[in-house]
């Protein structure tokens, strides 16, 4: 008789867990537009807005998103020199690549 017992409560349990509630996932997508470099050398720095984004090279394939409008984005070098810097103006989801001077293309 106890063996039934554990049966039909394993049985029960096997149902119960099979009986939850249905899950909603939510995607968003960022379609803000953003910045990427190209050619930065070793040690340079980015900055968009006057704001350390980070290593320049870490940005070459990646890209940093910003708001849609004008911004002012530079690269310095390891020891602080500015040696790129634009006003750009950005919209939609594009991704503009800051191409430094003697940039191979």
């Amino acid at each position: 008789m106890r063996k039934i017992h554990i049966a039909t409560l394993g049985a029960c349990a096997c149902l119960l867990a099979a009986c939850s509630n249905p899950t909603e996932q939510t995607r968003t997508v960022d379609s803000r537009p953003s910045f990427s470099v190209a050619n930065a050398p070793a040690f340079s720095t980015f900055y968009v807005d006057g704001v350390y984004v980070g290593k320049a090279n870490d940005f070459i394939g990646r890209a940093v998103r910003v708001e849609p409008g004008k911004h002012v984005v530079r690269v310095n070098s390891e020891d602080g020199k500015l040696l790129h810097e634009e006003t750009v103006f950005v919209s939609g989801a594009v991704n503009r690549e800051i191409v430094l001077p003697g940039a191979i293309q």
